[in-house]
């Protein structure tokens, strides 16, 4: 990304409940988030989650949250949650299964559990149960229809996943002797592979931070989520309708790839006309990204895309959504950590920072604002609960 000013970006410190309440209905693309865990820690501060007595009340307080989260988020928006598990008497008390199917049952779409794979974990003394080593991370939407490029976040193969030869074996051919292969499965084993759809176990190790806020998403778990649920291309800035991908496929026939970068290939089951068997021909196909079109009919300004996370700590996610060219709102109910914060983005990104606000709901009481003096020398208003 070139050296520019970052996107709007602000962090609101007070109870995720509180400020969700005040953000405008829609008003949110993604949401990408790690709420506290249940019983592991206090963080000192009224109103916390995490501290309540059984699993039951601490996911019906989740629920509510969530609630009225799907209240900000567009319908074509994704929430990407990782929740980990705790233990009682010697129980593992599955909390982020319980978790994903209340939010089902609250109206959520559950799309896709992905198993967070550490490489590094944190070592446990007990001797009586492996070490856990993954958490998980769920991908759910608030309609059944939403915005998601499974373009932006392919995946490399392995290195072995080249090409399979003709499929000119002596089982593939129709009515052979002992045929094993039906003409789709030989047509697969044809062509070089070099990108596929992105796969449900993510590898990334953990990161220490160096502050007070220990607990903190590895940047590489959040980037995937931003990518694939917000248009890079940016969404309409009068209705917030993101901005799809155009792909263009381009098929070759008894060929090999042509020189172009990156190759992304995929093999097409249809045979050839006039094919006397199974795998006389091979057909290729090159997928590419060619630009973006609009979603509406609005013909307003691109903007970038807004990223929530309502338990923001030391804003992880808000320095990937800025990195990423998005703007993005973070919640934040201990005010060191929103200090903390808001000084992360400003040092781990390369950009300069543009302080704004999104509004507060129409009716709603309004924060006290602080004034902020931003490089280029313009005061835009950063909302706060109270003053220092």
């Amino acid at each position: 990304m070139t050296e520019r000013a970052l996107p709007p970006w602000t962090v609101h410190h007070g109870d995720a409940l509180t400020v969700l309440r005040a953000l405008p209905t829609g008003s949110v693309h993604c949401c990408v988030t790690s709420p506290p865990y249940w019983g592991l820690r206090d963080y000192e501060c009224a109103g916390q989650l995490g501290q309540e007595r059984t699993p039951e009340e601490f996911i019906a307080t989740l629920v509510e949250v969530f609630r009225d989260m799907r209240r900000v988020l567009r319908p074509d928006g994704t929430l990407w949650l990782n929740l980990g598990d705790s233990y009682r008497a010697k129980q593992l008390l599955g909390l982020p299964w319980r978790m994903a199917f209340a939010l089902q049952s609250d109206g959520w779409y559950l799309r896709s559990d992905i198993v967070w794979a550490k490489p590094n974990p944190i070592p446990e003394a007990g001797t009586d149960r492996p070490t856990k080593a993954h958490d998980y991370l769920f991908l759910l939407s608030a309609s059944e229809r939403y915005y998601y490029d499974a373009f932006a976040i392919r995946e490399h193969v392995a290195g072995t996943a080249g090409s399979r030869g003709a499929g000119r074996g002596p089982k593939s051919r129709i009515g052979a002797k002992g045929c094993r292969n039906n003409a789709k499965f030989s047509a697969a084993l044809v062509g070089r592979v070099f990108r596929r759809n992105k796969r449900s176990v993510w590898t990334v190790p953990t990161h220490k931070f160096h502050g007070a806020h220990f607990a903190t998403f590895p940047p590489e778990l959040v980037q995937p989520c931003i990518r694939a649920g917000t248009s890079e291309h940016g969404v309409c800035a009068a209705c917030g309708a993101p901005w799809r991908r155009e792909v263009r496929r381009t098929k070759t026939i008894d060929g090999e790839p042509v020189d172009r970068a990156p190759p992304i290939w995929t093999v097409d089951l249809r045979a050839p006309s006039g094919a006397s068997g199974v795998g006389h021909g091979r057909i290729l196909v090159y997928t590419e990204s060619v630009g973006w079109r609009a979603t509406c009919g609005c013909g307003a300004s691109v903007v970038p895309a807004v990223v929530l996370d309502p338990f923001a700590g030391a804003c992880t996610t808000g320095v990937v959504a800025c990195r990423e060219g998005r703007r993005f709102v973070g919640i934040e109910i201990k005010r060191e950590y929103v200090e903390m914060g808001r000084q992360r983005i400003l040092s781990e990104t390369s950009q300069r920072a543009l302080f704004a606000p999104l509004p507060l709901c129409e009716g709603e009481a309004t924060p006290h604002r602080i004034e902020v003096e931003t490089p280029q020398g313009a005061q835009l208003a950063l909302l706060e609960d109270a003053p220092r």
